[in-house]
């Protein structure tokens, strides 16, 4: 067990289909009379070699998942590993498009059992779970609409906030700029990707989108210019170390920018994104900052403070759990 297993943590980047275990899947499979896809390796891991296959598998993982039965074992399949690893607070992303091409009422039938599940565990267990609705990039803007539209139309859901999600390299980012701005009229935090397959560019261009929090930007240590803009925007970073390697974007972590952009104070949390599918946990990145950079408890509590404070729940609660850390 990492020295960090019992550290009180707060994530803010974590995609819910992306956290189901290989061995969970399997799981459901079998009792759901499903037969097992081919999505994994002899050592029974996922099994992708690039960017465009990992999102293959992450769409074929996701129609597993398609009746309200298996979707919310998901969900307690997610909150119980977060509830492990000593997670006081989360935000996760939901992709609607996922579950069905356009709206209905699955949407919110799934919605709504994401949000009990999530009641039932902060009552508890008092870890505070609330969701972010992404548009899936490579679908496009208008696609883009409908789910921020639908964000908006589930606030009372535990919903706290609109995000884009999928491939960066796919339509212009200023192209989504009606969704993010309806779902800012509404009163959502808003997030997107960025910075991650693409470079310090794309980072420049989630900043004119008016975002408070980038998911990965870690490209953005590729441009001094970019990195002065985040600062005078004051935006989160949410960095994801063993996803960016695992993606292949830096051979180990030792090449790992995050020691770089915290020493340039900009704001950034710790988050894994898709675990199981890169072979980590939230304490192991804790563990693995640790050995290589020497980041201890103490940077650790500044950061999950940091992370409560762009965290996109009202403002009692950051004071309540910030006194937690």
């Amino acid at each position: 067990m990492s020295s960090f297993a019992l550290c009180k943590k707060v994530e803010l980047h974590i995609h819910l289909e992306g956290a189901a275990s290989p061995e969970f899947v399997r799981e459901i499979c079998c009792s759901s009379g499903m037969e097992i896809p081919e999505i994994f390796d002899k050592s029974g891991n996922y099994k992708w070699q690039n960017f465009d296959q990992f999102l293959t598998i992450y769409e074929i993982v996701t129609n597993i998942f398609l009746d309200e039965k298996n979707f919310e074992a998901l969900v307690r399949h997610v909150l119980d590993k977060q509830v492990k690893e000593n997670v006081i607070y989360t935000e996760i992303f939901l992709g609607p498009h996922l579950w069905s091409d356009r709206p209905n009422d699955r949407w919110e039938r799934f919605l709504n059992i994401a949000s009990k599940v999530a009641d039932e565990y902060e009552k508890k267990y008092g870890m505070y779970t609330y969701f972010i609705i992404v548009c899936i990039r490579h679908l496009g803007p208008e696609k883009a609409i409908e789910a921020s539209r639908f964000a908006s139309k589930v606030k009372d859901k535990n919903v706290v906030g609109f995000g884009m999600a999928g491939d960066e390299t796919k339509f212009n980012t200023l192209d989504f700029m009606r969704s993010f701005e309806f779902a800012k009229d509404s009163g959502l935090g808003t997030t997107t990707h960025a910075g991650e397959i693409c470079g310090a560019k794309s980072v420049d261009e989630a900043i004119k989108l008016g975002v408070t929090r980038v998911g990965h930007g870690v490209r953005s240590c590729e441009s001094e210019e970019t990195i002065i803009n985040l600062s005078k925007e004051n935006i989160l970073l949410e960095v994801c170390p063993g996803s960016n390697v695992a993606l292949g974007l830096y051979p180990s972590l030792d090449d790992h920018p995050i020691n770089f952009l915290f020493n340039k104070d900009l704001p950034i949390s710790i988050s894994t994104d898709d675990p199981p599918f890169f072979s980590t946990s939230l304490s192991k990145e804790y563990q693995d900052l640790h050995n290589v950079f020497g980041w201890g408890f103490e940077i650790f509590s500044q950061i999950n403070k940091k992370s409560l404070e762009f965290a996109f729940c009202e403002a009692r609660l950051k004071e309540k759990l910030i006194q937690q850390l």
